[in-house]
């Protein structure tokens, strides 16, 4: 399977849209902080703005899938991806003796390191160019504050890993870029309009009702989409961990194995 994954990197670098997409990536990280920036200097000429962004918010808000590049990356995954199925890639592996379990592991895995790197490099972009401009935090940068941004680059990636384990479903499932992609962005969409019912309603819930104020916690925490508990404060305790660690981890294997079982009873022509 390794050189089958070689090869899948090989062919997705050496497409133009890999270029394109780490241009916007770049430009994005350029532009956001320099917004921001802009913004608040207007609020130093009397416009009140109601907010404090440091650095740390804008760098870890860069990894939200539910905009900006988080939006844009998986639709170029699909639509580089699926070129395997309309110009015959797949087939000529299976012809090849390719067993299709090996075929879709590698696909998913091509996503996976694609989606990881280019999330990666924006949001460490995002990051330097922010601290031109703001702080890192309110309070002093100590080396539980380094742990902290370590463990939170750790679990954005793993957020990425499911959605590459979701999209690389909804590739073999349709086999063309623009079913896959609309299927991604309708789930995106979803999982963003609950999440913000959710944040609504427990904005508004008494936390003396115990139970129901967890629960709600919980359900909000638990849908990275929207969740701001990656890099949203400066420790993570267990519930934290839970509802990083749970979702991605339940939802990558749950994906994986469905997109083998649906690969391997996909006519391939």
């Amino acid at each position: 399977m390794f050189d089958l994954l070689k090869t899948d990197l090989k062919r997705v670098v050496k497409d133009k849209l890999f270029l394109i997409l780490c241009i916007v990536a770049a430009v994005f990280a350029v532009v956001n902080p320099l917004l921001y920036k802009l913004l608040f200097a207007m609020a130093d000429m009397g416009l009140d703005l109601g907010m404090v962004i440091d650095a740390k918010t804008l760098c870890f808000a860069s990894f939200s899938p539910g905009s900006n590049l988080g939006l844009i990356m998986p639709i170029f995954a699909a639509i580089v991806l699926c070129k395997d199925f309309s110009q015959g890639t797949v087939r000529n592996k299976i012809v090849c003796g390719r067993s299709r379990t090996d075929i879709f592991l590698s696909m998913f895995l091509t996503c996976t390191v694609v989606m990881c790197a280019v999330m990666l490099f924006h949001g460490v972009l995002t990051l330097l160019l922010s601290l031109c401009f703001f702080e890192y935090q309110a309070s002093a940068f100590t080396w539980g504050s380094l742990g902290y941004m370590l463990l939170s680059f750790g679990f954005e990636m793993l957020v990425y890993v499911c959605i590459a384990a979701l999209l690389s479903l909804f590739i073999v499932w349709t086999k063309n870029a623009g079913l896959a992609v609309v299927m991604y962005v309708a789930i995106n969409f979803l999982f963003v309009i609950v999440g913000g019912v959710v944040s609504g309603v427990l904005a508004f819930a008494d936390p003396a009702k115990k139970v129901t104020y967890t629960l709600l916690e919980i359900v909000n925490d638990s849908n990275l989409f929207t969740s701001t508990v990656i890099g949203g404060g400066t420790s993570y305790g267990l519930q934290d961990i839970l509802c990083i660690l749970l979702p991605t981890i339940l939802g990558t294997v749950g994906c994986v194995l469905l997109g083998i079982l649906v690969f391997k009873k996909k006519d391939v022509k």
